[in-house]
């Protein structure tokens, strides 16, 4: 008897220790990006989760953010919460950690926002009879705050290109559509959103509706903002189009 309860006794205690070592925290496993870019101003906010030895996450563990690198890294960590903020431009390396457990590293990115923009095509522009789609409609987005003195070309910012005139709903609104330069319609015939591109420009073209008499002139706005919502300088830009007719 007294064997049995003793090989009983060595079994839970077995069973115990091996639900423990399940337990135990292994990993710590990033949640999203490892390769996060936010725009200066801007903020991201970092995930991680905690993995025992069965897979399982452990929503109690306590999770420390932290920066790897010494210096300017370009944004602000919170290292309760892992909220990232843009201060300026740079990159810098960050880890999570529970006790002496690392995650791998996330390099985090801050570009610069816009502050500026400018027409770089001309903003009156005629389609002449013949044409399909007016000459391009192109804005210059810029940064003057990286480099003081200088306007730097920023490319991946968007710009919205809006039709004000003639009103939307009316009918002579509904005789164009907004394309790329590509001449690829936009998904609302008054509204598209365009990238600028390695150069920092924008673009956009507006197409003629076929079989339908065009308005005699649009007009069309060129607004960019940043990432947490600001309107830049220079928004709007004006272009006013004009449409031969036969």
């Amino acid at each position: 008897m007294r064997r049995a309860l003793a090989l009983v006794a060595f079994s839970l205690a077995c069973s115990n220790l091996a639900g423990g070592d399940l337990g135990r925290i292994i990993a710590i496993e990033i949640v999203g990006s490892t390769e996060p870019t936010l725009e200066e101003g801007d903020s991201v906010q970092l995930r991680a989760r905690a993995v025992d030895a069965r897979g399982d996450t452990v929503p109690s563990a306590v999770i420390v953010w932290a920066v790897v690198d010494t210096g300017d890294v370009g944004f602000t960590l919170d290292p309760a919460t892992g909220l990232v903020v843009g201060s300026n431009p740079g990159t810098g390396r960050v880890i999570a950690r529970i006790d002496d457990l690392r995650s791998g590293e996330l390099e985090i990115t801050v570009t610069p926002a816009p502050d500026s923009i400018a027409a770089r095509s001309e903003l009156h522009l005629t389609v002449e009879a013949s044409a399909t789609a007016s000459p391009a409609l192109e804005v210059d987005v810029l940064d003057g705050t990286t480099q003081p003195g200088s306007h730097l070309a920023l490319p991946e910012k968007a710009v919205h290109f809006l039709v004000v005139e003639p009103p939307p709903g009316s009918l002579q609104a509904q005789r164009i559509h907004l394309a790329t330069v590509d001449a690829v319609p936009s998904a609302d015939p008054l509204r598209l959103e365009s990238l600028s591109d390695a150069q920092g420009v924008a673009s956009a073209v507006i197409l003629r509706v076929s079989g339908t008499t065009q308005p005699d002139s649009v007009v069309i706005h060129a607004v960019a903002q940043t990432a947490v919502g600001d309107t830049v300088a220079g928004s709007p830009v004006r272009f006013v189009i004009f449409f031969e007719n036969d």
